[in-house]
């Protein structure tokens, strides 16, 4: 941003002109409207070098930070991706910004992280992680702040800690959120983890920041032979998505959760269509999204095997073919199916354009990574629904496009 400043007029006079130069301007000195004006033109990494350039605008963009001018959600997230080994220390770690197509290096993050730590939810700024014994905590990497969270019972999980400790953090744990973010250390009643977690079959455990372990939620769908398939936080509320398409919706805000409601919408025959269609060469993933006030539905449809041009073949061609193996020839995302829940007619509405929204949503497939340390973790992209076309947003020269370990994960950023 350019910033033009009129000169002072200077009096006419008889004298030999001053041969001295003007003094540089004080920008330190830039009234505090005018510096607010600024910021709120600037990414969130911005912001953070305009901080570090003296003490009177660090002063302002804290203000800035803190007041309603700025909201971690009126920006895209960051993408954090792991440390690399070759070129940068363990304590830094990249975050890539699809708002201006940079990446910036970001250090002591690491220290905080820890080695081998692994990232299980990222809600409101902050983080849930695992370190390397699977012992919870949340951490902002902005803030640098860092709060405990009870130790997990692993006999909840069906698995011995001492010998399935990876499948535990990255199988078994499958995803976790934040109900809101701490501030000040007020823990609040919506100050509440929750994560989904199971060896057999999914279910919910939760704890509120400061107690001294975790609570299972006994009324949940694996009571019914059911599963959880993902779980978003919306209007201080959970909303849980079941195998079968229908919707738990479960208030914590008391001493014990309380379901409020199941939302059973009618399914469309456009989507056992598409699931009919892609079966056996594909695989899927569900997803619930939050975007706009609305609750979206999204499938994900992904290849099981492609080849060099893209295409999906199946597992038999690649067997034939004495010079193709399936581990170079990895799985690959190949489209979306938007959803958009009508609450009033109870029914499950197909979205055709998202219009100029953006959706941000992660999944590594770890579940096939376990089995073969060569597959997985490497499909990223970002897709055009009204398209139909899945293209990379970024090439990552500095990291194997086989396989992407830890996995990066999206983060609003939160300075508090």
């Amino acid at each position: 941003m350019l910033i033009i400043m009129n000169p002072k007029r200077r009096r006419l006079s008889s004298s030999k002109p001053s041969l001295t130069k003007n003094p540089e301007p004080d920008w330190s000195e830039l009234q505090p409207e005018l510096l607010q004006l600024i910021l709120s033109k600037l990414s969130f990494i911005q912001i953070l070098r305009f901080k570090a350039v003296c003490s009177s605008w660090h002063s302002v963009a804290n203000y800035f930070l803190s007041s309603s001018y700025f909201t971690p959600f009126s920006r895209p997230p960051l993408l954090l991706l792991p440390a690399n080994q070759e070129q940068h220390d363990s304590d830094t770690r990249c975050l890539f910004s699809l708002e201006d197509q940079k990446k910036y290096y970001i250090k002591n993050i690491g220290k905080k992280l820890g080695e081998d730590s692994w990232c299980i939810g990222s809600s409101h700024g902050w983080l849930v992680v695992l370190d390397n014994e699977a012992i919870p905590f949340l951490l902002n990497p902005f803030s640098q702040s860092q709060i405990q969270l009870p130790l997990l019972d692993f006999s909840k999980f069906g698995v011995r800690k001492s010998y399935f400790i990876d499948y535990l953090r990255k199988v078994s744990i499958t995803k976790a959120v934040l109900l809101s973010a701490p501030s000040n250390n007020n823990y609040n009643n919506y100050n509440t983890v929750v994560l989904m977690y199971g060896y057999r079959s999914t279910r919910l455990a939760f704890c509120k920041i400061g107690d001294s372990a975790w609570s299972t939620v006994l009324d949940g769908v694996s009571n019914n032979n059911q599963d959880y398939c993902d779980i978003i936080c919306f209007n201080d509320l959970v909303y849980a998505l079941t195998v079968n398409i229908s919707i738990e919706v479960w208030d914590f805000s008391a001493s014990l959760p309380r379901k409020k409601s199941v939302i059973h919408a009618s399914i469309p025959r456009t989507m056992t269509e598409a699931i009919e269609t892609y079966r056996g060469s594909h695989f899927s993933r569900s997803y619930l999204v939050e975007s706009c006030g609305e609750i979206l539905f999204i499938i994900r449809f992904i290849g099981n095997f492609v080849n060099q041009e893209g295409e999906v073949v199946d597992e038999e061609y690649l067997l034939s073919d004495a010079d193709t193996q399936p581990l170079v020839c990895p799985y690959r995302t190949k489209n979306f199916h938007v959803y958009k829940l009508d609450g009033r007619e109870q029914k499950w509405v197909e979205v055709e354009s998202l219009k100029n929204q953006a959706l941000f949503i992660g999944d590594d497939n770890w579940e096939q990574m376990n089995e073969d340390y060569l597959y997985g973790g490497h499909d990223l992209g970002k897709f055009n629904l009204e398209e139909k076309i899945v293209k990379p947003f970024c090439e990552f020269d500095d990291l194997d496009e086989s396989k992407i370990d830890p996995p990066p994960f999206w983060i609003f950023p939160n300075p508090w």
